[in-house]
Order: C-alpha cells, then structure tokens, then sequence
C-alpha cells in the first residue's frame, strides 16, 4: 500500500468585505458564514494541484486543540491535497504545559509514518536516551532496585512536551493555525452539508469533519457524546501530581550526582507507600525534570482540581522517605513554591461502550481517554491514533466516504486506547506502592509490571494502519455507515 509524500503547496487568498471593519478578528474562508459588515482575508493552504475550497473533492477539516495529538494529527493531513485543513487552539500560543515525555523508537518511526519530514525530531527537541531505573524509597531495603526481566536495557527517549509541539508545528502555513480561537457551538447542517462551528467572536465556518483534539474540557467531546451523558466528566483518581523543571546544576547540588550523570543518564522512578518520585534528564541533557505523585482516597467527586499544601505540609508527607535524593527533589520544588505547594489532581474516564465519533467528528488522544502519565500511554496512543486517522481520511476520496473512515478509526483504535487506560490505571497503582497485592515490594513490583509493561512496548502501528484500512473498505463496500 502506497503512502503518499509531504506536499508543498501555495496560499489562497479570499477576499470578503463590505462597509466596515469588525471589532474583532473572524475566521472566514469563501465557504464561511460570516457576520455583517466585516471584511476578513483567509488564506487556506493548498497544492498547486488540489481542487479549491468547498469543490467536490475537497474535505474540509477542523483540528479543535493545537496540542500533540492535535499537531501531529495537522502533519499528517497536510499530505494529503484534497484535504483542506484548519487547526484551533483557544489559547494565545500552542503550548503543552504538562509532564514530560517518556517515548520509544516506536515513536520516532510513527512520526516518521506521519510525515518523512519529521525524522529524528525527537533528537531536535533535546531527546535524552535514557534507561529506566525503578528503586524502592522507603523502609529497610531503601534504595533497592526494581529489577524488571526484559527491561533490561531497555533505552526510552526523554523530552519536554512543548518541545515536541514546537517541532510539530515547525514549518506549518501560517494560515491554517489560529489562535485566540474560541469555540462556541458546533451545529449540524442537513444531510450532506456538515457541521458548522460558532466562535466566540460570533464568527462560522462550516466543515466536513471536526476532530476533538483539546482535552476533556473542549467542546468537542461534548458534541460527540452528548452533553448530558454522565460518560462526559472525569472521576478522579485520588492521585495528585507535581512536576517542576530546573538547570541540571541546581539539581546536582540538591540530589547529588549519582542518579544525575549527562554521561549516563537514567529515568529514575522512586516508589514509596502512596508516593511516586521521579526524575529524569531533558533539553540535551541540560535541565532536569521532577515529578512527584501523591495517592489520596479522600477524593471525592466534587472534590476540588488541586490540593494546596503549605512548605511544612508538604515536607511531612514525605517525613519517611529517608533517601536523600527524595529529599533533594522535595526541596527543590520548595524552593520554586515557597508559599503554597499545589498538586494537580490527576483524571480518569469511565469506559464508554458508546464510540468516540459520530458520522463527522471524532475525538482523539486526551479528548477521548484519560490516561495515568506513568507508562507515557496517552503520547503514545495520541500518536498512533493521529497516523491511523490521517491515513483514513486521506483515502476518503469524498465526502460520503468520510463515516466509513470514522469508523473504521473508532473500532480499529478504541480498544487498544480503553485498553492502554485501564493499563496506565493499574501500573498507577504498582507505581504509588498502593497496588493491594504488591505493595511497595520491590520483587513483587517486577512482577507484576513485566505482565503489564509489555502492551504498550510492543506495538505493531503498520498493522494497526493496515486492519484500519482495511476495514474501512469493508465499510464502503457494504454501505453499512449510519
């Protein structure tokens, strides 16, 4: 099967106007629905050799969420010349401003599937290539290291989110990526006319397909599921986490140097009863990232987002972790947040068997799924998803092909994404130390974490890819899609 090759391409420019200037920006292209008396350029990236906007052949699409799954889910799509797209981000940059990333080769080369252009761009965002390391932090055996068979050796790359976002986005046509864009409705059109987003400005656009990519509070995933479908909110997990970044120097000199050596760089995990600590190196080797998880069962559904913690609150939660690199990593964050410390509770979905795409939308990566960050599975699901999408849609040669590609998308890629979750949900448990059968013991913790690791570590994208396809084609022949 035959994939097709990055496009180059040229502006469109389209020119609206009428007696007067708006008071704020619109979004506009020849197919918009506009507001009265505004005048609006849209420039829309296409191939010299692509049918204009709004032909026969032309597939309009809406990336709502400018974050990972999002861009690289735009890289993809940008291969494509009769796919006319758009990307939204409500925020005034495109910016990830969660945990780091803990990624395998199985990345880089989806990345590359994604677009050729994006070879090695995990090495461009300061990737370090680090071995996972897991000890124990607590009680006699302090120190203890977590011996997992078949992690031996086992190499993953480490780099800051908006380091990747930036290299995703690097390059992309000015016109097609749009900040400062709020939504405010998303409303089907009769048969075969789409959907038509509303933005807070009061300005519309109308698309053949939108894809929720901006996390469990977008619009998006209310549209797809129902507003009042209780499967909508998130439940917590009664975890709450901390991630701080700072210079490699500074964090020598509070943790010491035995698990923070440039020339022998580990992503180290401490595991406590109730506590996960974490360190890795990122940005070459030059900064190091601190993460910290705290398990509470005290979190109720109305419970707040964030748990605030004064200086002395937080050093006698880890009263009895008497390693001092642990130590280190809790004065450090006390060094950053000297008057209050909070911790951001962290989120889980509840399965749905309802699918995550209705005839023209669809949501993807943490629109769809909350994923504990432990095994690094929401990054790596958001981008297998975003190859396996952009792959269906570019072979959707019309408009009416596009629910069969939909849902080729949800059966091939939702189990594994529920699958992935339920995963991450346990290993949170084996890594806190609170796991009811393993607890913080470090035999029983290898145990249990070679039967689970090994799901997300083998994967087989091309065949993922491949089943999808070919289950779209299944779909058109038998005209079974809504």
């Amino acid at each position: 099967m035959g994939y097709p090759v990055s496009r180059l391409g040229s502006p469109s420019i389209t020119i609206i106007a009428s007696r007067s200037l708006p008071s704020s920006p619109t979004i506009l292209s020849a197919k918009s629905i506009t507001k009265p008396s505004s005048i609006s350029i849209s420039l829309s990236y296409i191939s010299t050799s692509s049918a204009m906007s709004g032909s026969p052949s032309t597939i309009r699409v809406a990336i709502l969420g400018g974050g990972l799954a999002g861009a690289a889910l735009l890289r993809g799509l940008l291969r494509y010349h009769h796919i006319a797209v758009d990307i939204y981000e409500s925020r005034p940059t495109f910016q990830e401003e969660a945990l780091g990333l803990s990624l395998t080769d199985d990345a880089q080369d989806i990345l590359h599937a994604l677009d050729p252009a994006l070879d090695q761009c995990l090495d461009r965002a300061g990737a370090v290539h680090s071995l996972l390391d897991i000890r124990i932090a607590t009680g006699p055996n302090v120190g203890q290291r977590v011996l997992v068979a078949g992690l031996e050796g086992h190499v993953k790359k480490t780099l800051g989110r908006q380091a990747l976002l930036d290299e995703l986005l690097k390059g992309m046509p000015p016109q097609i990526m749009h900040l400062n864009a709020r939504i405010a409705s998303i409303t089907e059109l009769t048969a075969g006319e789409g959907l038509l987003v509303t933005f807070a400005d009061g300005s519309q656009k109308k698309y053949d397909v939108v894809i929720g990519a901006s996390g469990f509070n977008g619009l998006a995933r209310k549209h797809v599921l129902g507003a009042d479908n209780p499967a909508v909110k998130l439940h917590h997990t009664g975890v709450w986490g901390l991630p701080i970044t700072v210079p490699l120097d500074k964090a020598q000199e509070a943790m010491g140097t035995e698990f923070l050596d440039p020339g022998n760089p580990t992503q180290t995990a401490w595991i406590a009863d109730g506590i996960l600590m974490q360190h890795n190196l990122l940005n070459h080797g030059r900064d190091v990232q601190i993460s910290i998880y705290v398990r509470y069962y005290d979190c109720g559904e109305d419970a707040p987002w964030a748990r605030l913690f004064s200086p002395d609150e937080f050093s006698g939660i880890f009263a009895d972790i008497h390693s001092p690199v642990c130590q280190g990593m809790v004065k450090l964050i006390q060094s950053i947040y000297t008057v209050q410390i909070a911790g951001i509770c962290q989120m889980q979905h509840q399965p749905t068997p309802q699918s995550y795409v209705t005839k023209n939308a669809c949501l993807i990566g943490d629109s769809a799924y909350a994923m504990m960050v432990h095994q690094g599975a929401g990054a790596i699901i958001a981008l297998e998803e975003a190859l396996v999408l952009s792959t269906l849609l570019g072979r959707a040669s019309s408009r009416e092909a596009i629910p069969a590609a939909l849902q080729a998308f949800d059966r091939t890629c939702r189990p594994r994404a529920e699958h992935a979750a339920q995963y991450s949900a346990h290993l949170g448990l084996v890594f806190t130390g609170r796991h009811p059968s393993v607890g913080p013991d470090a035999g029983l913790i290898a145990q249990e974490l070679q039967r689970r690791w090994v799901f997300l570590a083998q994967t087989d994208v091309e065949a993922q890819r491949a089943a999808a396809v070919g289950l779209m084609d299944q779909l058109l022949a038998g005209g079974r899609c809504y």
